[in-house]
């Protein structure tokens, strides 16, 4: 039974947004700079596999698309909902998508003008760039995301008036069977090249098909919350709270020591079969619990801006690459140096897109969407 309490906006889920954002940027920095001195125990050793990020934002993804395809439905109907919950991704995620597109060709690789320069434009407007290793980073490399992320959108338009209603564990494993098949497929039909090592094999397994079990485990979790059972649990006192906070933290532990174990990923088939269905179990618990308290007013001032950079998210996202790649052309610029300004200018890059473009956007298409049904 679906509960009519259940709200469709949880903002704790911003924080999150922030710390994933972050992880992929300082990943990316201890990547491109060749960081080897950047700390391997302790909690910091966090940001040398801070690719996960990219999986907690699928997990996130999974989760609040959920609760906004489901909400259409109640609103408008299993028939009439696509119209609505599709124009506002395209709203969200295109114009944004298409502006870094511009400054990244412009200011960091303009010589794609002169080779596959209308390949790539067709297949990144189109969000198709990550069917093809040489499509896969050519604009703005962590694009390729956006590209499944797409993906996923349309497929939703599909799937959503069965996953709102159909049995959990059916959905489960419906999802699970086909990503478990894709990936192991990959890694019997894919084969790693000299040149360029496991590329191949990691743009065939992120797929669609290979990331449907993040995704799902969102959308499971979309489904629990607007249960009965879900809204109960969400009341539920700081008992409640104290086990999901020790079930994540069990879940998680659990994933990084198996990483941790196996840091090799790619050389180990039921690795890249499996594991990525254990991040999103980790994720989805570390997600529940986020969603299971209200900040007091005090800690939500003191935390503000972690929710701002969860606002910022998508932009920190899309801009990190082009900052990064410009101080990388600075030869003498230190690791903690490039970390420090990277993200401070990345940030600000963000901020200043929000503020200036991203938000009046979505805020031009909310007031029309309101006139319109007005």
């Amino acid at each position: 039974m679906t509960s009519s309490t259940t709200p469709s906006y949880f903002d704790n889920v911003d924080v999150l947004r922030g710390f994933a954002a972050l992880s992929v940027v300082v990943y990316h920095v201890i990547e491109l700079f060749e960081w080897t001195e950047f700390p391997s125990t302790g909690p910091m050793a966090w940001f040398r596999s801070g690719w996960m990020g990219v999986d907690l934002f699928f997990v996130i993804s999974g989760f609040v698309i959920g609760l906004s395809a489901f909400a259409e439905i109640d609103r408008s109907g299993a028939g009439n909902f696509q119209r609505p919950f599709f124009a506002r991704r395209l709203a969200r995620i295109v114009p944004l998508h298409y502006l870094t597109m511009l400054v990244f060709v412009a200011f960091i690789v303009p010589e794609l003008l002169f080779n596959h320069f209308w390949e790539n434009l067709a297949a990144h407007l189109l969000f198709l760039h990550n069917l093809h290793p040489r499509l896969h980073g050519a604009i703005n490399g962590s694009n390729w995301s956006l590209a499944t992320e797409m993906q996923f959108y349309v497929l939703m338009l599909f799937v959503a008036p069965w996953i709102r209603v159909g049995r959990c564990w059916v959905v489960a494993v419906v999802f699970i069977a086909i990503t478990w098949t894709w990936r192991f497929g990959v890694t019997l039909l894919v084969v790693p090249s000299p040149e360029s090592g496991p590329f191949p094999v990691f743009v065939a397994a992120t797929q669609l098909p290979g990331m449907l079990d993040e995704f799902c485990a969102g959308l499971l979790l979309a489904r629990l919350v607007r249960s009965e059972a879900g809204v109960r649990l969400l009341a539920g006192g700081a008992k409640v709270r104290v086990l999901l906070f020790a079930l994540a933290v069990l879940v998680t532990s659990l994933a990084m020591w198996v990483y941790w174990r196996y840091a090799s990923y790619w050389n180990y088939p039921m690795m890249v079969t499996m594991y990525r269905s254990l991040l999103a179990v980790a994720f989805t618990t570390i997600l529940l619990f986020t969603i299971s308290f209200k900040l007091p007013g005090l800690a939500r001032k003191i935390l503000s801006p972690l929710f701002y950079l969860g606002t910022l998210s998508y932009g920190i996202y899309l801009w990190h690459l082009p900052v990064l790649l410009s101080l990388k052309r600075l030869t003498w610029i230190s690791q903690s140096t490039a970390l420090f300004v990277g993200v401070a200018l990345t940030c600000l890059f963000a901020s200043v897109s929000w503020h200036f473009f991203e938000e009046p956007l979505i805020r031009r298409f909310r007031w029309k969407g309101a006139a319109t049904a007005a």
